[in-house]
């Protein structure tokens, strides 16, 4: 079943492009009906009937096609499981005569410097496949532009190009050593690849269904200067870095302390300029050590305490957004909003939002559980909502009195309320007072900007049904129109051929 293995880089049907399409939502408008988007990347085959792309590639999709090299027939692909975070995915194939023509790759281990790779797929420049050659130039913890995260990074010389993405960097044996996923726009020829260990680790996250990457979020000052090095107590052979703050809902909150020296993690000493030294890598930022490891495996912390040395031991229980209050980057998911009274639009800061809205917000630590950043989107400008305008952008403290960390608190709080008139208070102090109105009365003023609901399906807090019922009850004329699928029609927006975005220099392809 499937499960032949390419024997050579010539032996191509382990290569197979991707056709993805998505749906594309607008958080500045977080009302209006999604656009459809089309592009193509690129994958590969491994063992057990299973194909690997990039989260950027197929991670958002409504529909999936593949397409092996050397072959004309699409077949419909299921997206089995992705990690954004490592810009991962992988897909299933369910017709048995993909598998029959497969090739499976085996997965290697992380390329050395200068190791020479081929790199696979189905970049710009033409329709068919394409296999470029280079060499392994650098492998440091780097900038996943996708994931917004900093992961093991492989810098290669191969020329790589959009529609690239996803596809396979092999050694001379054809065992797969990188997935292909960005490059540098500020320079020619620098390529990136997802190593072949964050590759394994993204597999057995699948296998064992623990996705994530460990991260302590932890402040550090490093120890360079031989003077703060004497500060703290530190003898001459000693090294480490110093815990400036920890993170109120961090894992590590009652076993490490402000203050503390880190000297070692597990069996690896810490250098004072915050790197730790690898047979396999030579020198990393000592995060590696945090997020390589498995969600829920235990690190020995060797810390200096007061100018004693202790060891502390940690469940790597957080993630990279756990203790933080901005929503991470979501893909072909629907923006969350609430609109009070008719008029004021809220919602909580995502990089979604920050992206499409052109406004940029402090990722705080949370102080409480699911805390978010909520603000003001926008005024819809009505008789209620005049002279408001310009506290658009304002973050939410209290709604009616009452304190909101979430949107369910916010909708509670507005819902709740029994006084004449809704009170928001804004961080800054500043106060809106909007008239408590009927489902009716709201739903009028919603509709001279042709705005169908008040709020995301998430946060319904009454049933269509009522909602119906009250717009008949008040001769709502407009007809009301059903299909069989009880999906409205989407807009068609101008479809691409790859997918291309930026982010500090680098570009998913």
């Amino acid at each position: 079943m499937g499960r032949n293995k390419a024997s050579s880089s010539s032996d191509k049907q382990f290569a197979v492009k991707i056709y993805t399409t998505a749906l594309d939502y607008d958080y500045q408008f977080p009302w209006k009906s999604p656009t459809i988007s089309r592009w193509t990347g690129s994958g590969f085959v491994i063992e057990g009937n299973k194909i690997i792309t990039n989260a950027h590639v197929a991670g958002g999709s409504t529909f999936v096609e593949v397409e092996l090299a050397n072959d004309s027939i699409k077949y419909a692909a299921k997206l089995m499981a992705v990690n954004h975070e490592c810009d991962l995915a992988m897909l299933e194939v369910e017709d048995e005569s993909f598998w029959q023509k497969a090739k499976s790759l085996e997965i290697g281990e992380t390329p050395t410097q200068l190791q020479k790779i081929a790199v696979h797929g189905f970049p710009i420049g033409g329709e068919g496949y394409c296999i470029t050659t280079g060499k392994v130039s650098r492998i440091e913890n780097d900038w996943y532009a996708h994931g917004e995260q900093m992961l093991l990074s492989t810098q290669v010389s191969a020329p790589i190009n959009p529609g690239n993405s996803g596809g396979a960097a092999v050694d001379k044996e054809n065992k797969v050593v990188g997935v292909v996923h960005q490059s540098l726009t500020r320079g020619q020829n620098i390529g990136y690849m997802i190593p072949a260990n964050i590759l394994k680790h993204f597999i057995e996250q699948v296998r064992t269904n623990n996705m994530g990457f460990p991260s302590l979020n932890l402040d550090i000052q490093k120890m360079e200067n031989r003077f703060l090095r004497e500060k703290y107590g530190m003898k001459e052979h000693q090294t480490g870095i110093v815990i400036r703050s920890i993170p109120p809902m961090s894992c590590v909150k009652d076993k490490l302390q402000e203050d503390d020296v880190i000297l070692k993690l597990n069996d690896h000493y810490v250098n004072n300029d915050g790197t730790v030294n690898l047979e396999s890598i030579t020198r990393v930022d000592y995060r590696y050590l945090i997020n390589s490891s498995k969600l829920g495996d235990e690190m020995v912390f060797t810390v200096l305490r007061e100018g004693k040395k202790c060891c502390v031991k940690v469940d790597l229980t957080d993630t990279f957004d756990s203790t933080h209050t901005m929503i991470s980057r979501t893909h072909g998911q629907p923006p969350s909003y609430c609109i009070i009274a008719g008029s004021v639009v809220v919602q909580p800061v995502s990089k979604n939002l920050q992206t499409d809205w052109g406004r940029s917000y402090t990722n705080q630590v949370k102080k409480h559980k699911n805390e978010q950043i909520l603000v003001i989107n926008t005024l819809l400008k009505n008789r209620y909502s005049q002279g408001y305008e310009g506290l658009a952008g304002e973050i939410i403290d209290s709604v009616n009195g009452v304190e909101v960390h979430t949107m369910q608190e916010l909708v509670k709080a507005v819902t709740e309320n029994t006084q004449k008139n809704h009170l928001i208070e804004t961080r800054s102090g500043k106060q809106l007072v909007i008239p408590k109105l009927s489902i009716v009365e709201a739903n009028e003023l919603l509709r001279a900007y042709d705005i169908e609901h008040d709020c995301s399906a998430d946060l319904k807090t009454t049933s269509e049904a009522d909602t119906l019922l009250a717009e008949l009850t008040h001769h709502y004329i407009r007809p009301l129109q059903f299909s069989e699928s009880g999906d409205s029609q989407l807009p068609i927006a101008a479809s691409s051929t790859v997918s291309m975005r930026e982010n500090s220099g680098y570009r998913c392809l």
